[in-house]
């Protein structure tokens, strides 16, 4: 077997540059799977080597005709992802995908506080089987504190603020009176 036989088998071959057409092509195939944003989109195209400019225009011209919209996508990104993430981590995550940063602040701005301690305590309850700690007992107070950071790292991991955090701590109830 020869060598390029063999790289042909291990592996994809490498995409073929993009022309306007097949550039084109290649936006509507992937808009027809998920909605990406307008930075998402430019990404993918300089990655198989588009002019800049001609992704430029290409990615304009699916704005024109209401097939990417960046406010959209971040209402629905948030909208799904709101009771499973906090505001921290919506915030981030859709900076990684290039949604500026005033139509992140807009739609984030629509969570309340009280949504955020929803969302966080109803998260909690779901993961209870890896934070509530066992049946209080007075030996265990070590047990409990231990849980509560566990549980307390786990909502600061998923972008939860700091009150919203300790007020699904103190809802669930589980970890006793310390704070």
């Amino acid at each position: 077997m020869s060598e390029g036989e063999a790289e042909g088998r291990r592996g994809r071959r490498p995409p073929q540059p993009l022309t306007r057409d097949t550039a084109w092509d290649y936006l509507l195939d992937l808009l027809s799977r998920r909605m990406y944003t307008t930075a998402e989109l430019a990404r993918k195209l300089q990655r198989r080597g588009l002019d800049p400019d001609l992704g430029a225009a290409l990615v304009d011209r699916l704005i024109e005709l209401g097939l990417v919209d960046d406010a959209t996508y971040a209402d629905l990104y948030v909208s799904t992802r709101s009771a499973t993430k906090g505001r921290l981590g919506l915030r981030q995550e859709l900076r990684q995908k290039g949604v500026a940063p005033e139509i992140t602040e807009a739609r984030l701005a629509e969570l309340t506080p009280d949504d955020q301690l929803a969302a966080a305590t109803a998260l909690l309850r779901k993961n209870a089987w890896r934070y509530r700690p066992g049946e209080p007992d007075a030996t265990d107070r070590l047990v409990a504190l231990k849980a509560r950071a566990k549980a307390f790292a786990f909502l600061a991991r998923r972008g939860f603020s700091v009150d919203a955090s300790q007020g699904a701590l103190e809802a669930v109830g589980w970890f006793g009176g310390e704070g």
